[in-house]
């Protein structure tokens, strides 16, 4: 395939350099003296961190991208003061953490207190508003910048955290080195707005940043919450056993995620300009399909092959987890959908709320009614319906708001021929060879 940097690879290779260097960092823990026990400190810290971070995170970033403007020299005064609002958000969310510390880490953690809780605090002040750095380089149109910060960044992070584990040193070193290059992340955020022009505080534009927000975080929220909501039910109905099952093959393929979401949000500043939604339907179109091409015969091999794999890279109790992520695969169906790039690049941000709201009361009430069919794979197939409602309610709102017909920004046939021909594999592999 032909490759071209543009702001578009440039976010998905960022956003795969960075899942690479994550799994580079665990696999790498896993050969060193580190415990079971460290590295599972370690990966807390993480999960914390992203657990009350990441809905608002989201949210913010999302609801910043459509109100830039193309060429404008007043973006970095946008910019400027969403950092002002992701660092109170920051704040806030230190706050509630530090006051609910106790009962949040015996409730939730099983300690007696938050490991590492000072070290939670840089990380979230520091670390969360320093995300808007590579979309600093996104409204400019450099995706060149977006790929060395990216390969820079990723690397020094991979070599401060694994280094201290290779020497035999605990967690902790690990931990200080995420601080040490959270650290200078934040510099380099702060030299770029520094940089950028002079600083104004405008609370207009916060209003309006936080208007478009509310619903997307909200959204983030409730997606969130429905594979918790999944996990729920199995433990309600079936022992630890199955739910290490479920629980393995609940996953989707990750580059079909990072790609569509990385794509999507590429697109959002492209809506500033009114005069350019043709052309942005137009690429929306022909981007949708350069994913498929590649993502949809990925997907296909996994299917064929994830029944022999899970087996050989786990063991053989968790054979029953490929059937889950078959069926997860087919999430592709609808995450190659992108009616909710118009309608957020369209200021339209309530209808996503909506449809999260819809798509969590479809997956709890099919899971409830599917388990008792299907077991644990009825709960999986309960997924891919309401993930598919969602896109589908999206798409006619966006009809109906928007004027905007799905074949103006999906080659739906060739989505439609691929999705068929994905399902007959799946029927081939689950129903028929096993």
């Amino acid at each position: 395939m032909k490759f071209k940097l543009t702001n578009i690879s440039a976010l998905q290779l960022f956003q795969l350099m960075r899942f690479g260097a994550l799994m580079l960092i665990g696999i790498v823990f896993t050969k060193t003296s580190l415990t079971t026990q460290s590295i599972g400190e370690y990966e807390q810290f993480l999960f914390l961190a992203g657990a009350v971070s990441y809905f608002w995170l989201n949210g913010l970033i999302r609801g910043l991208l459509p109100l830039t403007k193309e060429d404008d020299r007043t973006n970095h005064i946008r910019f400027f003061n969403a950092f002002l609002l992701l660092s109170l958000f920051s704040l806030i969310c230190v706050g509630l953490l530090s006051l609910l510390a106790r009962p949040v880490s015996e409730g939730l953690l099983n300690n007696s207190h938050i490991k590492y809780l000072g070290l939670l605090v840089l990380y979230l002040v520091l670390g969360v508003p320093a995300n808007l750095i590579e979309y600093f380089f996104l409204i400019r149109k450099e995706p060149s910048r977006i790929f060395t910060y990216g390969s820079i960044s990723f690397s020094l992070m991979v070599a401060m955290i694994i280094a201290p584990s290779i020497a035999g040193l605990p967690i902790t070193f690990s931990l200080y080195g995420l601080i040490v290059i959270t650290i200078l992340r934040y510099i380099f955020l702060w030299v770029i707005l520094l940089r950028g022009g002079p600083l104004k505080v405008s609370f207009p534009f916060m209003k309006e940043h936080l208007r478009l927000s509310a619903p997307l975080i909200l959204s983030a929220v409730l997606s969130g919450s429905a594979q918790y909501v999944d996990g729920f039910i199995v433990t309600s109905r079936f022992d630890e056993a199955t739910f290490a099952v479920f629980r393995y093959g609940a996953r989707e393929l990750p580059l079909v995620l990072l790609l569509a979401n990385a794509f999507s949000n590429a697109m959002l500043p492209e809506f500033g300009n009114k005069q350019k939604l043709k052309e942005n339907l137009k690429q929306i179109k022909m981007e949708s399909l350069r994913l498929a091409n590649l993502l949809f015969p990925l997907s296909a091999i996994l299917l064929v092959t994830s029944h022999f794999l899970f087996p050989l890279v786990f063991n053989s109790q968790f054979e029953e987890s490929a059937t889950i992520f078959n069926i997860y695969l087919l999430l592709i169906t609808s995450r190659l959908l992108f009616p909710q790039t118009l309608l957020i690049g369209l200021k339209e941000t309530s209808i996503i709320a909506w449809a999260s709201f819809l798509e969590l009361i479809v997956n709890v009430a099919l899971s409830l009614w599917f388990v008792t069919f299907w077991g644990i794979e009825g709960i999986a197939y309960a997924t891919i319906i309401a993930y598919l409602f969602e896109k589908a309610f999206l798409v006619v709102r966006a009809r109906g708001r928007l004027n905007i017909s799905l074949t103006h920004y999906q080659n739906i046939f060739r989505h439609l021929i691929y999705s068929l021909l994905l399902l007959a594999v799946f029927y081939l592999v689950e129903f028929v060879i096993y």
